[in-house]
């Protein structure tokens, strides 16, 4: 567990990142945020969730990480929030936390599902819930239902927009974060968008402090109807991605 002292040193580095990078969120949600990892870290002792043991860095990948796409959730329409592939709660719950949306978190571990619910009762967060399933038949079930979708290097980008076509409703956005996408992935990713009825809203790019790497950002609007019925069956996505 954190001690106090580290918990206030995250804070202040914490606090002063989201200046730098002019995201708003309020010292109360950064500790919330801080509270989360705490949880993880200790969880991940007996459970497999991450491979970033060590605190500093930890607070910036999956933290800031996290927090970084909180801009790009706000321009999305009212509504509740869908984290494909969770993992240990990022970057779901730290955008739960201070955009105070509804939000369900999506994964197909159940032990990291397990540890997320966990986290969300210690969290005391109301109106979310973690979910044990594949995207594919979770969405057979929940059509529409979503403004905003996010996910974080999860699949190549052509399968990702399938997986996330579904469950947005019109006018919802899909935020995507990835490293370095290949200019052949990022081309393909577009074309597979258009089919599944969406128009790229913008693209953005940062480095994150300590040199821990670059994040580019790709936000995609749902504007039209999908030229083929989406979900496909189970794993097509991934079989025979659309481009």
């Amino acid at each position: 567990m954190l001690t106090d002292q580290q918990a206030d040193q995250m804070l202040s580095r914490l606090s002063s990142y989201c200046k730098e990078y002019s995201l708003k969120v309020t010292d109360r949600d950064l500790k919330e945020c801080i509270k989360h990892l705490d949880l993880v870290l200790e969880t991940n002792k007996t459970t497999n969730l991450t491979r970033i043991l060590n605190v500093d860095d930890a607070a910036v990948l999956h933290i800031l990480d996290s927090l970084v796409l909180l801009p790009y959730i706000n321009k999305a329409p009212e509504g509740a929030l869908l984290d494909m592939g969770t993992g240990a709660g990022f970057p779901g719950i730290p955008l739960t936390i201070a955009s105070h949306r509804k939000a369900t978190y999506i994964d197909s571990v159940g032990k990291k599902v397990d540890a997320v619910n966990s986290f969300i009762t210690a969290l005391g967060l109301k109106h979310t819930h973690a979910v044990h399933d594949r995207l594919e038949e979770y969405a057979r079930s929940h059509k529409k239902q979503y403004s905003v979708v996010t996910a974080r290097a999860l699949a190549p980008l052509p399968v990702l927009v399938e997986y996330a076509a579904p469950f947005l409703k019109d006018g919802g956005l899909f935020v995507i974060t990835k490293g370095s996408p290949s200019d052949e992935e990022l081309n393909s990713g577009m074309s597979a968008a258009k089919i599944c009825g969406f128009s790229t809203l913008l693209t953005d790019a940062i480095d994150l402090p300590d040199g821990l790497g670059h994040r580019e950002f790709i936000v995609l609007k749902k504007t039209h109807t999908a030229s083929i019925a989406l979900p496909r069956a189970n794993g097509m996505a991934k079989k025979n991605p659309l481009a």
